[in-house]
């Protein structure tokens, strides 16, 4: 959950609770006859005609999916995200942090695996996962690649990344997956 989807459930929250409040305060003072000026019986006849008009369930519905969107937009700023978009790198301390950003680093690591012969395409993420750091590596491979030399280079480039960020606590996960279709060898004429 962002910062922003935490502090609107705040303001959200205050805001129902003041709301609640007030129409209960107000609730007790009708009851108990203070409120001065204002009628015994709320009269609801200037709006009875609403539900017999052809615009009413229109105007239902519409309300209805617009709640319906807002809810499920709600829900989904609730989900968590796994993803780690920075890093704290070693030597950060009561003088400041030293930050970096994680998705170029992964960009790079991946731009690296996938220039290995046999790999066609490589993508990368960083996220938590059970408690630790993971940077997930997913490349396609062709399916005549050599995987000794993919193997090695997954190697490689797992631990170029752990020396670059000094993170000792970042497990490398790569994951490879064959190409469904060879890729069609130039011709040369």
């Amino acid at each position: 959950m962002s910062s922003r989807t935490l502090v609107l459930d705040r303001v959200m929250t205050a805001l129902a609770g003041l709301v609640l409040v007030a129409l209960g305060v107000l609730g007790i003072l009708w009851w108990a006859g203070r409120l001065g000026s204002v009628p015994d019986h709320v009269d609801l006849s200037s709006i009875r005609w609403w539900p017999r008009q052809q615009w009413w369930p229109w105007a239902l519905g519409a309300v209805g999916v617009v709640l319906a969107l807002l809810g499920l937009r709600w829900l989904l700023a609730h989900l968590p995200r796994r993803g780690i978009s920075v890093l704290s790198l070693p030597g950060s301390g009561p003088e400041g942090r030293l930050l970096v950003a994680a998705g170029p680093v992964i960009d790079a690591a991946a731009g690296s695996l996938a220039r290995t012969p046999g790999v066609r395409s490589a993508r990368g993420r960083v996220e938590h996962d059970r408690g630790q750091i993971v940077a997930h590596l997913d490349a396609t491979i062709e399916r005549g690649a050599d995987l000794r030399t993919v193997a090695a280079a997954a190697d490689a480039v797992t631990g170029e990344l752990q020396a670059a960020l000094e993170r000792q606590d970042l497990t490398g996960l790569v994951q490879l997956r064959t190409a469904g279709r060879s890729k069609p060898v130039p011709r040369v004429y």
